[in-house]
């Protein structure tokens, strides 16, 4: 049974591009409860992740090339037998000593930044095609609301329907040539 972090990661495009970078790195990942495990066969290494942030924080530092981040471990039991005894780290690969690695190692960073920045892109263009949607559904007014406009100040300032007289009906039907210039210079603008 995973748990409550765990239960839905796989739906999560960021863990499944956090996925293909560590298993392209020769990581091994298990899902277990409440906590997701790794292990590189070839090296011995192995994490153990307790949230999402760690998880994808490593990733990241796997696919940009930087030195993971440094993980908390727990202190192991230091009173069995062969406590003192260390085993002897294993002799180097040969393919790390061939001038060649480098490169190989250079084009594994290339690729899994490549994926880094694909799953990112994916990430930004699922979040555009929400927005578009919720743009979609929200009710047009098709200039509605610019002719209501339009009315009112005819209604309100021209010279024909002011009842205002003197020095009253002067300032409405200058202000409504003033607005009417500007409107109808919208209009033109707005047919071209």
């Amino acid at each position: 049974m995973a748990g409550l972090w765990t239960s839905n990661i796989a739906r999560d495009p960021r863990y499944r591009g956090a996925e293909e970078i560590i298993s392209g790195a020769g990581y091994s990942i298990t899902v277990a409860d409440d906590v997701i495990a790794i292990a590189n066969a070839e090296t011995g290494e192995s994490q153990r992740f307790r949230n999402r942030k760690d998880f994808l924080a490593f990733a990241a530092s796997l696919a940009s090339g930087e030195p993971p981040p440094q993980h908390k471990r727990s202190a192991g039991i230091r009173n069995g037998p062969g406590f003192r005894e260390r085993s002897a780290r294993p002799p180097a690969r040969e393919a790390e000593s061939r001038p060649d690695s480098n490169e190989d190692i250079d084009i594994a960073r290339l690729k899994a930044l490549c994926q880094a920045l694909t799953i990112e892109r994916d990430a930004w263009k699922a979040r555009a095609q929400i927005r578009e949607e919720s743009a979609v559904g929200e009710p047009s007014d098709g200039g509605e609301r610019y002719r209501a406009l339009k009315k009112f100040i005819a209604r309100e300032f021209h010279p024909d329907q002011v009842r205002a007289d003197g020095i009253e009906r002067l300032v409405r039907t200058e202000v409504f040539k003033t607005i009417w210039a500007h409107i109808e210079e919208i209009e033109r603008t707005g047919r071209s």
